[in-house]
């Protein structure tokens, strides 16, 4: 992975919106040093090890933390159902005109609350 601030800065917010408070201690947990935290901070290398013990740790999306796609939280949203699965699958084997016209209809009924 090559420097990039935005990373960096995705992984300052993790940080900051976590439960730790001190980078030192982040470090400890994570075995690894100050200064390796402090280089991720500020867009530097990260190994997908380190990655992944990261996001894990924060408890955020590992996609959002390395490159930025969909939400910090997006991670705990990301379970479809066999239904929604299903769905998805059918819809494959179908043109891409037939799909938009099953999204707007779908779309087209009111949501139910329960």
């Amino acid at each position: 992975m090559t420097h990039d601030m935005a990373r960096g800065k995705r992984i300052r917010e993790a940080i900051s919106r976590g439960k730790f408070r001190k980078v030192h201690a982040l470090a400890a947990e994570l075995e690894v040093s100050v200064a390796a935290v402090s280089r991720w901070q500020n867009g530097g290398h990260t190994s997908l090890e380190s990655a992944c013990a990261l996001a894990d740790l924060l408890d955020v999306s590992l996609d959002w933390l390395l490159l930025g796609r969909g939400t910090m939280d997006w991670h705990r949203n990301s379970a479809i159902s066999a239904t929604e699965l299903q769905m998805v699958l059918a819809l494959r084997n179908r043109s891409a005109a037939t799909r938009s016209n099953l999204v707007g209809l779908v779309e087209s009924i009111p949501p139910e609350h329960p």
